[in-house]
């Protein structure tokens, strides 16, 4: 018999997905706190400092003050967020855990410990897009660490060579009141902080629900990659959310696909377990707005079901729009021309070079 994707558990996953982006902007809004110290420690360390310019010791002297601040904050930063990763973590596998009592009959979940959960997340690789970055957990956060701090310290540095005052490197580490601090290295360094926020909560939901799977391999057989349509959703998770294949425990692609990511997964259960009772919808927001679809529906079946003016202008662009709508193709082959083997999302010259005769269909 074949495996079964329960709509109920697809719902649960939406449900928890959303919440889980009010954890993210909780846990960012808990550095913007720290930032706001960071900012004053470091302004008030430069603008009490002698003259940056009497020489270059003197620079290095308030570099390395700045250093020591941004050090410290960041070291109890991190602590507390690894704390708070724990915390979602052990959550987010009893979470898992529970849902299968919700759509299995009698069935009696086994949930991994707080010491397993944090194993599982901490030891598996991030599957981001990016490869310029590490991607092993711990180095990746000690990576975000150390960019930032080396931004505000090279602030310094560059500032003495070329020839500013005390107050005008603070300014530019803090920004201009006239542009609401937007054109400050903090600014940065805030937008730096969201990004890295939302990538870890989301690797750790998936790798703490992904050990609760494991856990449960007797009624769960593998999992799909859930995802959000909206004006934010990348091409890499359209492609993904098109082909919506079933991968095997732990051997497939697991979000955080890419930085930011907001994929979820849920799980294929056995179906010789007695079910009850199916019926999913999923978030989506096209041109009119935000609505439920199908949890079934195709990334790109959805797309075809919008203005075709709203897909050009705000998802795929003009040439990808026209080989969607007008290449001859359906939309899972849409999705498999986008992406090469290893789903990496290709430029247009380069499907063009894979399939040349759909760009002569669609009039390109």
């Amino acid at each position: 018999m074949p495996n079964v994707v329960s709509d109920e558990l697809i719902n649960i996953s939406v449900r928890n997905q959303g919440l889980l982006e009010a954890v993210k902007n909780g846990l960012n809004a808990k550095f913007r706190k720290r930032l706001v110290t960071l900012q004053k420690r470091v302004n008030d360390a430069i603008l009490t400092s002698p003259d940056v310019q009497t020489s270059k010791k003197i620079a290095k002297e308030i570099e390395r003050a700045v250093n020591a601040i941004q050090v410290q904050i960041y070291a109890e930063y991190l602590a507390e967020f690894n704390k708070d990763l724990a915390e979602v973590g052990l959550s987010q596998s009893a979470i898992e855990a529970t849902s299968y009592a919700k759509v299995v009959i009698d069935y009696k979940p086994v949930a991994p410990t707080l010491e397993q959960v944090v194993t599982a997340y901490t030891s598996t690789p991030l599957q981001v897009e990016d490869s310029s970055r590490s991607q092993i957990f711990k180095k990746a956060l000690n990576e975000y660490s150390k960019i930032e701090i080396q931004r505000v310290n090279n602030a310094v540095s560059s500032g003495y060579l070329q020839g500013r005052t005390n107050a005008q490197i603070a300014r530019a580490i803090k920004g201009t009141k006239a542009l609401n601090y937007k054109d400050g290295i903090l600014s940065h360094t805030d937008n730096s902080n969201r990004t890295m926020v939302r990538t870890m909560v989301q690797h750790v939901a998936t790798q703490s629900r992904m050990e609760t799977m494991k856990r449960n391999s007797d009624l769960v057989k593998g999992y799909r990659i859930v995802v959000t349509f909206d004006s934010k959703t990348t091409t890499l998770c359209m492609d993904v959310g098109q082909k919506n294949e079933t991968f095997e425990l732990g051997k497939g692609l697991m979000p955080p696909l890419h930085w930011g990511c907001r994929d979820a997964t849920v799980p294929v259960l056995n179906s010789s377990f007695d079910f009850l009772k199916q019926g999913a919808t999923r978030a989506s927001k096209g041109a009119e707005g935000g609505k439920q679809v199908d949890a079934k529906l195709g990334s790109y079946d959805w797309m075809l079901k919008q203005p075709r003016k709203w897909v050009e202008e705000t998802r795929l662009g003009k040439t990808r729009t026209a080989l969607l709508f007008d290449g001859g193709m359906t939309p899972t082959e849409f999705a498999r021309l986008s992406t090469n083997s290893n789903n990496v999302t290709l430029t247009i010259e380069q499907m063009k070079i894979k399939a040349p005769l759909v760009f002569e269909t669609a009039g390109l």
